[in-house]
């Protein structure tokens, strides 16, 4: 297969403490006389970074993904991307994906050192984006997400509210379940009312991610792990699998218009199954991460031990999903600082997250919005990127700096 044109540049950065972090980063520049410029931000040597991006904003994937997924946002974007300067977007892999190195055994600065895993996953890759922000000289960042990225999201904006604009938007979002008995004391008011009924969470969930989150199919460790593996084997299993079935499978997760849409993009099949291939390849595909602070950006990061790591990252990353707020520390209502403005795209047709979770999500954070995509489903309204959300990108990019 062919290896899709790719709008994002693949970067790492080797950290004092031997760890390293890959990340994928591109700069939006406007021509009104030509089509969006995409550039890479380290190729102006003469300047800081800091001194020729007008705004950044960080990507948070959905579980299964990884830093390249930047591109397909990227590549819609641009063609609608209106702003006086340069907006930079970055995204960084968890730890365990693509190069990044495993959060195993680190103690994530200023966090708990015997904190559950799930809690050291998040907190590194906060920290990991951190660094990447001081290596560039970015004092603030808006926040972008998609689905299971919603929790990194906010717990970024909890973990390091100065590093952020006040600034959130979020497309098809993961919410994570709240079991206020299983951890927290609930004190009854005078009228008998708990004081933890307010942040319960609705039926929202599928059948299979209910079951999954009450231990139906196993312990969390061990779903997460064989959920892991799965994920992480999705390159090997799109070579697999003609192209055709791969199209016809992801349309029967889409509406009606949706579908149009994806013929309209890829009327075999072919060209989809490209990139989601080239997309979770990474880190075991020859594609070079170059090192930005003068690490050897020769070495392959294509080798049995990040194979391992990669799916190490995707049983992480599922064990967050399956986990409560409580089991996080990440109470929406009560640990989310307030922001300027939270932006929330939900598909009235989403089957994994049900439009009432969406409402539960904009109620318990102060000054969201919720907008509802028409007949949007899961998949599609991530895939398809609601352009209204696009206006927003540029609204909020021209108002903020770093």
């Amino acid at each position: 297969m062919t290896k899709p044109k790719s709008s994002i540049y693949s970067k790492a950065y080797h950290c004092p403490d031997g760890r390293d972090i890959h990340y994928a980063a591109a700069r939006l520049r406007r021509d009104p006389n030509s089509p969006t410029s995409i550039l890479d931000v380290d190729d102006d040597p003469d300047h800081a970074p800091s001194k020729i991006i007008g705004a950044c904003w960080i990507f948070f994937y959905p579980m299964g993904s990884n830093r390249r997924i930047l591109d397909a946002v990227i590549s819609r974007y641009a063609p609608q991307f209106e702003c006086d300067k340069d907006v930079l977007f970055l995204c960084v892999n968890r730890p365990g994906k693509g190069g990044t190195s495993s959060s195993s055994g680190v103690a994530a600065k200023q966090h708990e050192k015997t904190a559950p895993d799930e809690r050291q996953h998040i907190w590194t890759t906060c920290d990991d984006i951190v660094t990447i922000l001081d290596h560039y000289g970015i004092r603030k960042a808006s926040l972008l997400y998609m689905c299971a990225g919603s929790t990194f999201a906010y717990s970024f904006a909890n973990l390091h509210p100065d590093y952020t604009t006040g600034y959130i938007i979020g497309i098809a979002s993961w919410i994570l379940r709240s079991d206020p008995s299983s951890s927290i004391i609930c004190n009854n008011t005078e009228n008998g009312d708990s004081q933890c009924d307010d942040i319960k969470t609705p039926q929202m969930h599928s059948l299979t991610h209910r079951m999954a989150m009450h231990g139906f199919f196993g312990p969390k460790w061990m779903v997460s792990s064989l959920a892991g593996g799965i994920v992480g084997s999705m390159s090997v299993i799109f070579s697999s699998v003609p192209p055709a079935w791969v199209g016809k499978g992801f349309k029967k997760e889409l509406s009606d218009d949706e579908r149009l849409m994806f013929d309209e993009l890829y009327p075999d099949g072919v060209g989809f199954v490209e990139m989601m291939k080239w997309m979770h390849d990474d880190g075991c595909d020859d594609e070079i991460s170059v090192f930005v602070n003068g690490y050897d950006n020769t070495c392959s990061i294509c080798n049995d031990a990040n194979r391992g790591n990669k799916k190490e990252g995707d049983a992480k990353d599922v064990a967050v999903c399956l986990s409560t707020q409580q089991d996080l520390g990440l109470i929406y209502k009560n640990t989310v600082p307030a922001q300027r403005q939270v932006l929330l795209w939900h598909g009235e047709s989403d089957k994994m997250i049900a439009m009432q979770g969406a409402g539960y999500l904009a109620s318990m954070l102060p000054n969201a919005t919720l907008t509802r995509v028409s007949r949007g489903t899961h998949q599609g309204t991530m895939f398809f990127f609601p352009d209204d959300a696009m206006e927003a990108l540029n609204r909020i990019s021209r108002d903020v700096s770093v």
